[in-house]
């Protein structure tokens, strides 16, 4: 049910982003009205915002092992995170629901309330750009890419170390690069997680490390990335592959 639900999420992102901070602005706008009808108002944005934000870590535990082929491009990529959308609607609820708030409350303690809009807004910003945009992790036949927000990481198969990386803890939402040469390395504007991490909370953590793994050491079918018949091929492969520790396929 839960995965149902981030799927449709996934794909109708933007229009439920749109909708989500239109109903937002609007809630915030009759900040001004009385304290009985003012907390009300507030108390239904509050409540979906927490069910949001309880969904996301929900969500990790339920992460697709597949790719979305995609031959005009030559990859293979993961599918947006739902995990990122349940935060920016949740937080933009929150947000809305504390101006309600701070305007019912009156001006005795409106000082108390100034510090947490402003850092929820600053949160939101970056929630609702990184939502709409949706990062993803793209397998090329040149390397690995991954794009955020605010930049993007380009991984050249040559750079990454044979034989890795391992895979992660199940519920990781990140993944260790090993390099044998960084400088091949391509990093354009801001990486949180600097060059040597991928963000990885919108796919199985152990599918991703496996076929990653699997590239850097069968440098023969790279050519093929992007196409239907080695997406196939990739997956007879995988579950084909030795097992051993760090090197399971319980996906």
């Amino acid at each position: 049910m839960l995965a149902t639900i981030s799927a449709v999420t996934v794909r109708y992102r933007r229009p439920i982003l749109t909708v989500a901070l239109v109903l937002a602005v609007g809630l915030a706008a009759v900040r001004q009205l009385p304290p009985p009808l003012g907390l009300i108002l507030a108390i239904a944005p509050a409540l979906t915002g927490l069910l949001l934000m309880l969904l996301a870590p929900l969500a990790l535990r339920r992460r697709p092992a597949a790719f979305l082929v995609k031959p005009e491009v030559r990859a293979f990529a993961t599918e947006p995170s739902a995990v990122q959308i349940y935060m920016a609607v949740g937080l933009t609820f929150l947000a809305s629901s504390q101006l309600l708030v701070t305007g019912s409350l009156g001006e005795v303690f409106e000082g108390l309330f100034i510090l947490l809009p402003f850092l929820l807004l600053v949160a939101i910003g970056i929630q609702l750009a990184a939502g709409w945009r949706g990062y993803s992790i793209e397998l090329r036949p040149d390397g690995v890419y991954q794009r955020d927000v605010a930049g993007s990481l380009m991984v050249p198969w040559e750079a990454l170390a044979p034989g890795r990386p391992s895979q992660p803890a199940v519920g990781a939402s990140t993944l260790g690069l090993t390099y044998t040469q960084p400088d091949l390395v391509r990093r354009r504007g801001i990486l949180p997680l600097g060059r040597r991490r991928l963000r990885i909370d919108n796919v199985h953590p152990w599918f991703i490390a496996d076929t990653i793994r699997y590239y850097v050491d069968h440098p023969q079918h790279r050519a093929a990335i992007g196409e239907p018949a080695e997406y196939q091929r990739l997956w007879h492969a995988l579950a084909s592959e030795p097992t051993g520790p760090g090197h399971g396929h319980a996906y």
